[in-house]
């Protein structure tokens, strides 16, 4: 397979002009979980001062008030961006729009999480077996194994309940160590032979939501650190892309810069290409 020329980008002011909106990922491009990444309000501030639109799409599985809250605690205020778009939203949403009788959820994942539900017809169950939906926002503790959720998996498969997984993402970098997410656990139940429905980057619902607040016509940037979410989401809406190498995908970093072989390789073994790449934002 074939991929279009990608090419190194210096400093997102050589195509400012070009775009007037951009989906801005969070983890690994704006912050680590940690902390804010460096150059980050420098870039945003420039933005805004060209007007443009900036929209942060995250596969985090929360609601987007609580992310708004989390930004403005890393420094990031409201002025900064347009909106913050989130996979826990689309979820959410979604369930909120299924919503015909009150079903039994079984939660996987951290309490900080368990807002995911509130507002919503459902009742909490903790068995198996009278289980509707299993809403997956991510595993309970951040030292997590895949290996301690594949016994409870294999029994729910008995009982076949859908798979609401909140954030498709596999695995996300906090701080500088790794992490297993709830795409991970959900890859692990299909396999099994269980049921999916995913909400967030690489799926279409996320872009439709951003869409409806975005006039017709405008030149949009994809801005993520993930080929397997940000970048082929973004191949798949037909819109440019800029990969950030600083993030999951660091392994392509040599002496603080890009090494373009590595990166060849590694798109070429997942059949995804960003338009341009950069290891970190700067402007």
């Amino acid at each position: 397979m074939s991929f279009p020329h990608f090419k190194e980008l210096d400093r997102l002011s050589n195509l400012i002009d070009v775009y007037d909106v951009f989906f801005i990922d969070l983890w690994g491009v704006v912050h680590n979980g940690i902390k804010i990444l460096p150059n980050v309000l420098d870039v945003l501030k420039n933005f805004k001062k060209k007007k443009k639109n900036i929209f942060f799409l995250t596969n985090a599985p929360r609601r987007s008030y609580v992310i708004r809250s989390q930004l403005h605690e890393f420094g990031v205020d409201d002025f900064l961006y347009d909106d913050v778009i989130s996979s826990g939203e689309i979820t959410w949403q979604k369930l909120k729009e299924r919503e015909n009788r009150s079903v039994n959820c079984y939660l996987i994942g951290p309490d900080r999480d368990s807002h995911l539900v509130e507002g919503l017809q459902v009742n909490i169950v903790n068995d198996p077996k009278k289980t509707d939906i299993i809403v997956n926002t991510g595993p309970w503790g951040d030292n997590d194994l895949l290996d301690n959720y594949k016994p409870l998996l294999k029994e729910f498969l008995e009982y076949k309940p859908l798979m609401i997984c909140s954030n498709p993402d596999k695995k996300v970098v906090r701080g500088e160590n790794f992490m297993i997410c709830a795409g991970l656990i959900a890859e692990y139940y299909e396999k099994i032979g269980g049921k999916v429905k995913y909400f967030g980057k690489p799926f279409n619902e996320i872009y439709d939501f951003c869409y409806k607040k975005i006039e017709n016509n405008k030149k949009i940037l994809v801005i993520g650190d993930s080929l397997e979410n940000d970048i082929k989401g973004a191949n798949n809406q037909k819109l440019d892309s800029l990969l950030i190498t600083s993030g999951i995908h660091r392994e392509v970093n040599i002496n603080n810069c890009v090494d373009r072989k590595k990166l060849s390789d590694l798109i070429s073994i997942k059949k995804i290409s960003p338009k341009f790449y950069m290891k970190e934002l700067k402007y």
